[in-house]
């Protein structure tokens, strides 16, 4: 009886932050209509990494150590394949190539990376058929598909080379000056986007910062810039007309309509006092111009962070208080929708179930258009996003 009180106390106290929030959200923080999910019986593992396939008929789903891999039918929840891959002790984010052949493997790390400097992570290429490895990509900091499944791009140094996913050997390469974080291929293989920092020279070529020292100090150690090459050419196309903070992850939306631009300030460069934020900006995918209105989150680690198939929704992991949260957003508007907060209460009376404090959130939306399947601790959350009167 007292533990059925405190629950209902608790579950209370969610909704009235949930009204504080935005009266839109009445009822989305109650996080009721879900479902725990187990996969597997190996109760120690915690997932971390999640994606669904082009057909929307499976998700890979990677944990800690990458042991096991899963290929997983969500609907009728039962394990397709399992692999031994990765090898990290923190395990791995994961993204299908165009027609889901191949999987990308990115490493991850319980201590994120330093949000003041580049970090070189290793990367796996697998056949998402066998689990078999493909490419390996030791100290790189990006790797992502050609649309065409032919090669693999990838950024190291200065430096951003192809190479041939069936050979494995390189076909070529150009250089970016001082290349940061983030490549990202363009849906028609036209173009490729890379984040960059910016020379006091460059800044002093332009009208406004010519004379502002300050300024051009400010911007050259704590922003960045995002430039857009002709794949075929390597040439030139656009530098986006405007300075971001340090950029660690760049994505095309499947229309190629839209870039994502995933954003963490330097320490120095960071407004306000408490959480660190991290933003998502979005780039007209087409003209190459910034839009003025983004996203933001207060999640410790890199968030993972989604479009809804029908491009609708915006999904973003953030965090709050003690706990994780996942956004989902008008794509349109920008305005949140639906808000799922975690929580430790809902492992109790749990058998084999549990969390752990610095758990990292990854998600999809499932082609129903009402459900998202998030990991939690070692199982994995199905939750009706949308309330009953929608």
């Amino acid at each position: 009886m007292i533990s059925h009180l405190r629950n209902m106390v608790f579950f209370l106290i969610l909704a009235l932050l949930s009204m504080a929030v935005s009266p839109g959200l009445m009822g989305q923080g109650m996080n009721q209509d879900f479902e725990r999910v187990k996969v597997g019986d190996k109760y120690k593992h915690i997932f971390v990494g999640l994606e669904i396939s082009p057909d929307g008929k499976n998700m890979a789903i990677s944990g800690v150590q990458s042991f096991p891999f899963y290929i997983y039918d969500w609907k009728e929840k039962k394990i397709l394949k399992e692999f031994d891959v990765g090898e990290w002790y923190a395990g791995s984010t994961v993204k299908y190539s165009t027609t889901g052949k191949y999987l990308l493997l990115n490493q991850l790390f319980y201590i994120d990376m330093n949000v003041n400097k580049d970090r070189e992570v290793k990367f796996e290429v697998i056949d998402a058929e066998t689990g078999k490895r493909i490419l390996k990509f030791d100290e790189y900091h990006a790797v992502t598909f050609s649309p065409d499944e032919q090669s693999a791009a990838a950024l190291s140094g200065n430096t951003i080379s192809f190479w041939n996913i069936e050979t494995g050997k390189k076909e070529k390469s150009f250089r970016v000056h001082e290349a940061s974080n983030g490549i990202a291929i363009s849906p028609d293989g036209n173009t490729i986007a890379v984040s960059h920092r910016v020379s006091d020279e460059e800044l002093a070529a332009l009208p406004r910062y010519k004379k502002d020292k300050k300024a051009r100090k400010f911007i050259s150690k704590y922003k960045q810039q995002i430039t857009l090459y002709d794949l075929r050419t390597f040439t030139k196309i656009k530098t986006v007309n405007e300075f971001y903070d340090i950029v660690y992850r760049l994505e095309y939306s499947k229309d190629g309509k839209q870039l994502f631009c995933l954003n963490i300030p330097h320490l120095k460069a960071q407004t306000g006092i408490g959480q660190r934020q991290t933003y998502v900006n979005i780039i007209d995918g087409e003209t190459g111009e910034p839009q003025r209105r983004g996203y933001n989150s207060q999640s410790f680690y890199e968030p993972d962070f989604k479009l809804s198939p029908d491009g609708k929704l915006f999904g973003l992991v953030s965090h709050q208080s003690r706990f994780l949260e996942l956004h989902v957003f008008d794509a349109e508007t920008k305005k949140m929708l639906y808000r799922f907060t975690q929580s430790f209460r809902l492992f109790e009376k749990s058998e084999g179930e549990f969390t752990m404090s610095d758990s990292r959130m990854s998600f999809v939306f499932l082609p129903d258009g009402e459900t998202i399947v998030m990991t939690m601790g070692n199982r994995l959350v199905y939750w009706k996003y949308k309330p009953e009167n929608n």
